[in-house]
């Protein structure tokens, strides 16, 4: 028997497998340091519904490296591991290239009413 995807839905479980991978990454890390404060988790149940959180457009106001988000226009944004940094240079970049008052468009998604942020382009 041979099974035939529809792109769409194709996208959509491989991106739900991809959180709920890499929450369980989180997760891990959080549980082995108790005495940090963890990271604003979003739970596997949650992901199992993703959708479009569109694109937040501005200024970076904040950025937390120990706990993985940042704040865009009043917006807190929790950064994956599998987030992607891009800008107008050829280059690799990490959660340590943003700084505030960067300029960026940050495309997400929406799960359990937490922004996940899927691509940043820095501006």
């Amino acid at each position: 028997m041979r099974v035939r995807y529809h792109s769409g839905m194709f996208a959509r479980s491989l991106l739900a497998a991809v959180l709920v991978s890499s929450l369980f990454a989180v997760s891990a890390r959080a549980v082995a340091d108790p005495k940090d404060t963890p990271a604003p988790a979003v739970t596997p149940a949650a992901a199992d519904h993703p959708h479009d959180g569109g694109i937040i457009s501005g200024k970076i106001t904040s950025v937390d490296y120990r706990r993985n988000f940042m704040i865009v226009n009043r917006t807190d944004i929790v950064l994956m591991p599998s987030t992607q940094i891009q800008g107008s240079d050829p280059g690799y970049r990490v959660i340590t290239d943003l700084k505030p008052g960067m300029s960026v468009d940050v495309y997400t998604s929406l799960v359990a009413g937490k922004y996940i942020a899927q691509i940043i382009t820095l501006r």
